[in-house]
C-alpha cells in the first residue's frame, strides 16, 4: 500500500448494520484530516477465517471486531497481546506480515470510561452478566482497576467458570467467582440484550447495586429502565465505545491527539 493510500480499516461482526463505528472513524478521519477507508463487513462465523484472510489478501491495515467473534478470532490470530490472552478474546486486528495480529482495547476503553464517570473500583465489588469477550474484558478492566470481587452471572455456567479461571490466575488480590445476582457497587450488561437485532430484555436483577452500566449504546435498554425504575443511576455503552475506538486507531495509525479531548469532541460529532 503506498504512502498516499487511505489505510484500510473496517469492523467484523453479524451483525453490524446498526453499529456506530464507520461513523466514528468517519468523524476520526475528519478530526485528524486524514483519509481513512472503514467499511462494516458482516461476517457469518463460519466465515470469519476466510474473511480475514480476505481482507489480509487486500491489503487491509486492521479491523475491529464485534459479536459474535470475539473469542474466535483470538484462535485464529498467529500471536496475541497480553490483555487479549487474559481475555481470551479479541476486539482489535492488525494485519502483519505473519499474519493477524490480536488485540484487546475493551477492557481499557471500559476503564476510560469509569475514570471519565468519576467511578473508582478499587476495593469494590462488580457484577457481570455474560461471559462472552465483551464480559471477560470488563473483567479484565475491574480487575486492573483493583476491585473486590466481581461475579459473572453468565446464561453458560461453564463459560462464566472459565473466564473467573483465568482472570483469576493473573489477578489473585481479585476474587472472581460465577453464580447468581447479588449486590455490588457495579452491575454491567456484557450480554448482546437490547442491541439491534437481539431481544430488549433485562439480563436480570440491578436491585440494591449502585451504577448500571450497559456496554450496548445509543437506546435505553430494558437493562437501563429497570435501573431507573430502581432508582439507579446508569450508563449506556457509548463513551467505552469511543475509547476502545480511539485505542485500536493508535494501535493501527500511531500515537493520536489527547484521547479525553477527541473523544468529547467525537461526541459532538456525532450528534
Amino acid at each position: 500500500m503506498s504512502s498516499s493510500a487511505s489505510p484500510k480499516l473496517g469492523l467484523i461482526g453479524h451483525p453490524v448494520s446498526h453499529s456506530l463505528s464507520p461513523k466514528i472513524f468517519a468523524a476520526l478521519s475528519a478530526r485528524l484530516g486524514k483519509p481513512l477507508s472503514y467499511e462494516a463487513v458482516d461476517t457469518p462465523p463460519e466465515f470469519l477465517a476466510d474473511t480475514l484472510a480476505r481482507l489480509a489478501s487486500q491489503e487491509w491495515v486492521g479491523a475491529n471486531v464485534t459479536i459474535p467473534h470475539k473469542i474466535t478470532a483470538a484462535k485464529l490470530c498467529v500471536s496475541l497481546s497480553a490483555e487479549a490472552k487474559l481475555c481470551g478474546a479479541v476486539n482489535t486486528i492488525k494485519f502483519g506480515a505473519k499474519g493477524p495480529e490480536g488485540n484487546n482495547t475493551d477492557a481499557a476503553g471500559f476503564l476510560d470510561a469509569l475514570a471519565e464517570l468519576g467511578v473508582k473500583m478499587k476495593g469494590a465489588d462488580a457484577l457481570i452478566y455474560g461471559s462472552g469477550g465483551a464480559a471477560r474484558a470488563v473483567g479484565l478492566g475491574l480487575a486492573k482497576a483493583g476491585a473486590r470481587a466481581v461475579r459473572f452471572c453468565a446464561r453458560n455456567p461453564a463459560s462464566g467458570r472459565r473466564a473467573a479461571r483465568a482472570l483469576h490466575e493473573r489477578y489473585r488480590k481479585t476474587r472472581f467467582s460465577v453464580g447468581a445476582p447479588r449486590p455490588a457497587a457495579l452491575v454491567v450488561n456484557a450480554t448482546p440484550l437490547g442491541m439491534s437485532g437481539f431481544p430488549d430484555e433485562a439480563p436480570g436483577p440491578v436491585t440494591g447495586c449502585g451504577l448500571a452500566f450497559d456496554l450496548v449504546y445509543g437506546r435505553e435498554t430494558a437493562f437501563l429502565r429497570a435501573a431507573k425504575e430502581a432508582g439507579i443511576p446508569g450508563t449506556d455503552g457509548l463513551s467505552m465505545l469511543l475509547f476502545q475506538a480511539l485505542r485500536a486507531a493508535e494501535l493501527w495509525l500511531g500515537p493520536l491527539p489527547e484521547r479525553n479531548a477527541l473523544k468529547q469532541a467525537l461526541v459532538k460529532d456525532l450528534q
